[in-house]
């Protein structure tokens, strides 16, 4: 595991959404699948909203990595995007149900709480069909494109080990 100034990283998968609104629990979905693959070192947590309370659950921690349904113009169920914090401010197309969006809740902590405020933020946003219709299921679509989202999310957080 990567050491950060003599002690070791702590570093957090963070599943966002609403796991019974279809595919916006994605990002929930995934958390949990990787969740079962018990990665050390690698803490992982659910969140159902991306508010302020985002940041309850990110404080302290040295990476974070969320998982997170995303709605864009064009883009198709299943695709998956991977961003850093950087890339918020030119990829804001996506919609949000959760109120204060996660690229604001971040920015907010950044100016608050600097100092325990994650040193690097991943993105993996997963291109959703279906975000308001009631429903424990994932459309067709993403359900099919989770498992290689996963293994992608695993990929990158075991290079870290």
């Amino acid at each position: 595991m990567p050491e950060c100034v003599g002690r070791t990283v702590k570093t957090l998968l963070l599943g966002v959404g609403n796991p019974i609104l279809s595919d916006d629990g994605a990002g929930i979905h995934a958390a949990r699948m990787l969740k079962e693959l018990a990665i050390p070192g690698i803490d992982v947590d659910e969140l159902p909203a991306s508010g302020l309370e985002l940041l309850d659950v990110v404080l302290g921690y040295d990476r974070v990595i969320i998982v997170d349904a995303i709605k864009t113009e064009g883009g198709r169920p299943g695709d998956l995007y991977e961003l850093r914090e950087a890339d918020f401010a030119r990829t804001i197309h996506g919609y949000s149900p959760h109120g204060i969006n996660i690229p604001t809740a971040l920015a907010m902590g950044r100016s608050i709480v600097p100092e325990r405020m994650p040193k690097e933020v991943l993105f993996f946003a997963i291109e959703a069909d279906d975000i308001v219709n009631v429903s424990e299921e994932l459309t067709p679509k993403v359900a099919e494109a989770l498992p290689g989202i996963v293994k992608r999310i695993e990929q990158v957080l075991r290079q870290s080990l």
